[in-house]
């Protein structure tokens, strides 16, 4: 076995997020969206806006969220759009069972559940006449995620099916991960505010939901002139790290959109395949973190690498960054080795919608290699396999 070399650093916090709809109306109801989200003081004044402005451009009769309420199966309305007058005295006593349901459904196998005709389904029988009362024929239910972690859900009840066109379902899935950032940046904005970094992270959690809904539409050029345009004129006021860490967001956005729509050009530079995770150490590592890395590679020369040098670089670093801001993690070691005429880079960490690892995903498939998860008793690990010749 041939000895490797190691070198340690220092380490810091993890990465974001975007956003997409097609339609002037649609892309209107976004920006006012995220704006409410980004100046709201509590989630719920947020959620109350999202439902207020969205379900009419959608086409929904009325529209709840439904939020995990501590430690308990049951969720708790967190807020509510257009219900009949004669409930809402009993609005506030309103509790959904995890599992049990549409939106039940949704919170804990954090999937979006669709019912295009409630009368249609043998198994929503018991649903049949609350759906009567209420005037509603078809209903869409949306988990709330914050990484892996289910918060919740949000339900939009329709009277029809009709014209529910998939610029729709996007804006409904981007309005329910917008909901669930809102939860994690409430919850670190109160923890923040004991530790004095605020800002950073609230932006950070907030974007990274943004990222998740762009890489799956289409237009991502838009969504990133969207996300852009409502994240800006929040920047300038922040302080030096932060706004180095927002702006720094935006980049990852474009870079994203530019793989997403095939305009990032892609260089071919020759390099020794230690370099990009040697210079992805270094970057993270200049953001300061109590976090030990530690990089692992032969001592013995390799073969070069065609490729993007400078994007896997961006690639490894956002994948060190996720897994580094685990809590209680205190050290973190990352690898790199050629085998079978492929360049292997190991990084502790699972796959997740987080702009980490969509990014790295996609720097790898535009690089013709490929991100994989490996799971064993001491974790899991990513690892980014990458041709000689890429």
């Amino acid at each position: 076995m041939k000895p490797r070399r190691r070198y340690a650093m220092r380490t810091p916090p993890p990465t974001p997020p975007g956003t997409e709809v097609a339609g002037q109306r649609e892309l209107l109801a976004v920006r006012e969206v995220v704006h409410a989200f980004l100046n709201a003081d509590r989630p719920d004044e947020a959620f109350q806006f999202a439902l207020d402005r969205v379900s009419p451009v959608v086409g929904a009769a009325f529209s709840s969220v439904y939020l995990l309420d501590g430690a308990s199966e049951l969720m708790r309305l967190g807020a509510a759009h257009n219900w009949p007058d004669h409930l809402r005295p009993w609005l506030a006593d309103v509790r959904v069972r995890v599992g049990f349901g549409p939106s039940g459904e949704a919170a804990s196998e954090r999937r979006v559940i669709e019912v295009p005709d409630v009368f249609a389904d043998a198994d929503l029988e018991d649903w049949q006449e609350v759906a009567r009362e209420l005037g509603f024929r078809a209903l869409v239910s949306l988990p709330l995620q914050n990484g892996q972690a289910s918060v919740g859900a949000v339900t939009f009840y329709f009277r029809s099916w009709d014209d529910f066109t998939i610029e729709r379902r996007g804006l409904l899935r981007l309005v329910a991960d917008l909901m669930a950032a809102a939860t994690e940046k409430s919850r670190l904005v109160d923890r923040v505010r004991r530790a004095e970094s605020a800002a950073v992270e609230a932006l950070t959690e907030l974007d990274r939901q943004y990222i998740a809904v762009a890489h799956a539409r289409r237009d991502a050029r838009s969504l990133t002139a969207a996300a852009t345009a409502a994240l800006q004129p929040h920047i300038s006021g922040l302080p030096g790290r932060a706004m180095s860490a927002a702006q720094r967001v935006l980049d990852d956005l474009a870079l994203a959109a530019g793989l997403e729509d095939g305009s990032a050009p892609i260089a071919a530079d020759q390099f020794d395949p230690r370099l990009p995770l040697r210079d992805a150490l270094r970057q993270v590592a200049e953001s300061g973190t109590a976090v030990h890395l530690i990089g692992e590679e032969p001592i013995h020369d390799m073969p070069l690498v065609r490729g993007d040098a400078e994007k896997l670089t961006v690639a490894l670093a956002r994948l060190l960054e996720r897994a580094a801001a685990v809590d209680g993690v205190t050290e973190l070691r990352a690898s790199v080795a050629v085998s079978d005429g492929r360049v292997e880079y190991r990084v502790p960490g699972a796959e997740g919608d987080d702009l980490a690892w969509k990014l790295a995903a996609a720097i790898a498939e535009r690089l013709n290699g490929r991100l994989t998860v490996e799971s064993a008793a001491t974790g899991d690990t990513t690892v980014a396999s990458l041709p000689l010749g890429i």
